[in-house]
């Protein structure tokens, strides 16, 4: 199968991995890996729920019916510069981390294909998303088991967080920038920081994630927990918590430029989509 391109007309191949979309905008723009992947993420996520997935898959896949969260891998690098001490030469050292996270849906509209994460700004990927060195780089993997299906994700990073004014800014590591965020990024914030769960929200007041462990600590993580207790038995969360939770609290968004679609299922499918500007992808067959 040839190379196609999105354009601005719907084409419908009868295969839903090909729907397009017509208008160049955000709001209508849907590129064409993603309506299928909410498709198998629906069902592997009543499944992974214990829902059925006729009742997780009913109705359209809009606004009114959002992307459920989901487990997955994301993998950052981290380069570190070191002099060869045989040598003199500065080189790069590379290495590859990957850890579970949480899906919590896309960015702006249900179906921009913009990946959201949540991180804490004091996590080891914050600071290698973020370095310059590494372009903000990631790669995601989906692997839906009960369908044979694996979603392997690539692309580059931005990260909104508060600055030491409480101003909502956005981090930029494939341009190099850290700059006020816009309204739009804003917004998508606080939303990210609103909906999540006040056991959630604690999380964010732990000890920072990594340190060597120590008694201050320990109290510390009694504190969190004793709060956490009180707020699941219909307490506010006390606002000291609060706002310590919003100070460490990082949205992460995920922009695909590669997208690796695998069924193994019988004589299987495999489909590369690769984005070829803003709003134009090409996508190709490729084997198995």
């Amino acid at each position: 199968m040839s190379a196609h391109s999105h354009s601005h007309s719907n084409r419908n191949t009868g295969d839903p991995l090909m729907d397009t979309a017509a208008h160049h905008n955000l709001e209508t723009v849907i590129a064409p890996w993603v309506s299928t992947f909410k498709s198998f993420l629906r069902s592997a996520a009543a499944k992974h729920n214990g829902q059925s997935s006729t009742a997780a898959l009913d109705g359209p896949v809009d606004e009114s019916n959002p992307a459920p969260s989901y487990p997955f891998t994301l993998s950052t690098v981290s380069v570190s510069e070191f002099t060869d001490e045989r040598t003199g030469e500065t080189k790069s050292f590379v290495r590859p981390h990957a850890r579970t996270c949480m899906f919590r849906g896309f960015a702006f509209t249900p179906n921009s294909g913009i990946l959201t994460v949540t991180t804490d700004k004091r996590m080891a990927k914050f600071d290698q998303i973020v370095r310059p060195l590494t372009h903000g780089a990631f790669e995601a993997c989906f692997y839906f088991e009960n369908d044979l299906v694996q979603f392997r994700i690539a692309g580059s990073c931005k990260l909104a967080f508060l600055n030491h004014s409480g101003e909502v800014y956005l981090s930029d590591p494939a341009k190099g920038t850290e700059e006020p965020a816009d309204d739009s990024v804003a917004s998508e914030f606080y939303k990210s920081w609103t909906v999540l769960s006040p056991a959630m929200k604690l999380s964010f007041c732990k000890p920072p994630p990594g340190a060597e462990f120590s008694q201050e600590h320990f109290e510390q993580l009694e504190k969190v927990e004793k709060a956490t207790n009180n707020v699941r038995n219909g307490e506010e969360i006390p606002e000291e918590f609060m706002a310590e939770g919003k100070k460490n609290f990082v949205l992460i968004m995920c922009s695909p430029e590669l997208v690796d679609f695998t069924n193994v299922s019988g004589i299987g499918q495999r489909i590369l989509f690769e984005r070829a500007g803003e709003y134009v992808w090409t996508f190709k067959e490729i084997c198995p």
